[in-house]
Formats: C-alpha cells, structure tokens, sequence
C-alpha cells in the first residue's frame, strides 16, 4: 500500500466514501481504488470498473467536441446559434457559441428553475419542444458582460452540433471520441435502462441512507449527461495530454482563461473547464453522485474522483491528496 492509498483510506474511515477514486502521473498509475457500495439496498459493493453518473463532467466533452466541428469546418464558435437552427432567433442578438461554452451568454441555468422536474413533466404533457423552452428563458445580461454558470448554453450547443452533423449527441460523442479512443465504457445516461454495472446514486437524509432521484432532466428527450468509469476518463485525460484528441489550436481554445469566476478569485474558466494557475478542473454533481477530473498538465497528473454518495467533500479530500503528488508547490 502507497502512501496515497493510505491517506485515502484513513479519510474513508472518518468520512464515508462511495464510488472510485484513480490518481496517476504521466501515465502511470499511482492509485486505482473503489470504495463504498454501488447499491446499499442490495449490498453490491463498487469496484473500479462500475459506471457512475458524470454529471457536469460532461461538459468537457461538449466542449471538445464543438472544437473538433470547428477543426472540421462545421462550426464556427464566434457564430451565434441563430446561424445554425434559425429558430433560436429569438436569443440576444449577441450571443454566440463562445458565450455558450463559457458561461458569459446571459442565459439561465436550466438546472436553477424551481419545480424544474415538474416543468419538464409538464412540457412533456404538452408535446413541448425543450430546444425552444430553452430559448425563451428571460436574458439575464449582456453577453460577455460577465460570468455565471449556466449548463443551458451547453446543452443548447449539443443541440447545434446535432444539427450540423445530422447525428444524435450520443451517436457523435461515439463517432467522434469513444470509438476512436475505445471508450466503452461511456455513453449517455438514461436512468431508465438497464445499464451493467452501473451504480445507484445515494444521499442521507435524516441520518439514514437513500437512493437519490433521478436527474431532474432525466425525462426530457435532449442531449443529456454521460455515465462513465474512471478508466475511460483516465483514456480521455490521457489523450488531452498527450495531444490526440484535439489539434494544439483547440487545445491552446480550451484551456484559454476567457473570464474571471464567480466562485473564486483563484479561479478562471476556458471551454468546459476551470483554470486555476497549475491545474485545471472539471467538477459535476447531481442527486446521488459528485465526480471531479483534476489536472495538473505541467506534471502530466490526473486525478479522477467519480462518487455515487453525493455528500463527499471533494476538496477536503484534494487537500490531502495534493501534497504527496506536487509537494514543491506546497507553501
């Protein structure tokens, strides 16, 4: 047992953890671990090769994948969306894909409605169109005037890549990435099917443990988020780093600090990720599971934390983790 397993243990034994945990630098492995049960009610225990929601982590994908239409000559991300479904006329006439995948278009978080699972029934009932309930959300601000996230402006961009190439979001995300990178293990989540191996999501409430809901647009028929394990994250992160997923253009796109956060001081946001000053991060949550995709690219290191228990404290944890991987950096 390396020192990092044993510190994760030690917190494990303090705090519950669920789900898996693979930390590895340049491409070598350090830590490859699951904790915590991939279903409490039936006592099926995680492993590392269990399926987990991924959440926003999905962004990172939607954002490469837009880059790579762009490389193809099939987007252009200073175009607004209009240009490509003409329906979305309606949005702020400066919005374009950029603002979209970083959070500056002025639109709505569709995840900060109220009664959102009922809207969403309710839009069902009525044969409504989700694409165009998105666009009519009310503008907050001016497009670029400032940061606040926003998963409508990415879910908005899938539905413009789906147009483009004629090919659902799954189907690209496949063509593109998946089978290429021979990604088996990722796909978009439907809580409805069956899915091997797959885990339940879980939460506490009243000191008791329970199976979380569903994701809030689980029902809705849009593009939606993925499931995934880290071993396929470990492939995709790899494959960032290493340069042959995207040209150096886009990767140089995606990893260019485009506006200053709300969440912290310390923190930047590019195409997908957030950019602190030697790492990047991709972090996502949804009732039932946290995961997190943490880079440090100067020292090739990838730490990749999916959780079907939802009340993790991921950064209590990278608080221990950091100093055994990059100590010189530790003040």
């Amino acid at each position: 047992m390396n020192e990092l397993e044993r510190v994760i243990d030690a917190y494990s034994e303090k705090n519950y953890l669920s789900g898996s945990i693979l930390i590895e630098r340049d491409g070598e492995v350090l830590m490859k671990k699951a904790y915590g049960e991939a279903s409490i009610q039936l006592g099926v225990p995680n492993s590392v090769e269990t399926k987990y929601h991924i959440a926003s982590v999905t962004k990172m994908f939607i954002a490469a994948a837009a880059l790579k239409l762009e490389e193809q000559g099939l987007l252009d991300l200073k175009q607004k969306p209009s240009h490509y479904i003409p329906s979305l006329e309606n949005l702020h006439p400066e919005i374009t894909l950029h603002h979209l995948l970083n959070h500056t278009s002025g639109l709505p978080d569709i995840y900060g409605e109220n009664d959102l699972r009922l809207k969403m029934a309710e839009l069902n009932k009525e044969e409504g169109d989700f694409l165009t309930y998105l666009s009519n959300q009310e503008q907050m601000f001016t497009p670029g005037e400032k940061w606040d996230y926003s998963s409508t402006g990415f879910i908005m961009t899938s539905y413009i890549m789906e147009e483009v190439t004629g090919l659902k979001f799954e189907q690209l995300l496949d063509h593109l990435f998946f089978k290429p990178l021979d990604m088996k293990n990722t796909g978009q989540d439907d809580p409805k099917n069956i899915n091997i191996g797959r885990a339940y999501g879980h939460s506490i409430e009243d000191g008791t443990y329970i199976n979380a809901k569903n994701d809030r647009l689980a029902d809705v028929d849009a593009p939606g988020e993925l499931y995934s394990t880290v071993g396929d994250l470990s492939t995709w992160c790899n494959a960032i780093l290493n340069g042959s997923v995207l040209s150096e253009e886009s990767t140089e796109k995606m990893f260019t600090p485009y506006h200053q956060t709300t969440i912290s001081p310390n923190l930047k946001y590019g195409y997908g990720w957030f950019l602190g000053k030697d790492f990047r991060l991709v972090p996502g949550g949804t009732p039932g599971f946290k995961s997190e995709v943490w880079q440090y690219p100067e020292e090739k290191i990838n730490i990749i934390m999916l959780w079907n228990f939802e009340k993790v404290n991921t950064f209590e944890l990278m608080d221990q983790i950091k100093p055994l991987l990059i100590k010189e950096k530790v003040q």
